[in-house]
């Protein structure tokens, strides 16, 4: 899937890179040049880096009902 239209870049380009060790957006911006046009790409190309490396961003409506645990 593409991620970068602007540059052409695919969800695998950029799994590729990060498994060469392209581990934040930084790295992948400067690797392969994602957000350097209209930038429209760059939450999608973090998301996807976040969800390959295993890191789940909050989401508080995924909290289960005995929330006094959590705060």
């Amino acid at each position: 899937m593409y991620i970068c239209i602007c540059n052409a870049i695919t969800d695998k380009k950029i799994l590729e890179a990060q498994s060469k060790g392209c581990d934040s957006i930084d790295d992948i911006m400067q690797e392969l040049g994602v957000g350097d046009s209209c930038g429209k790409c760059i939450v999608k190309a973090e998301n996807l880096l976040i969800e390959n490396a295993g890191v789940q961003r909050f989401d508080p409506k995924n909290l289960s009902s005995d929330r006094k645990n959590y705060f």
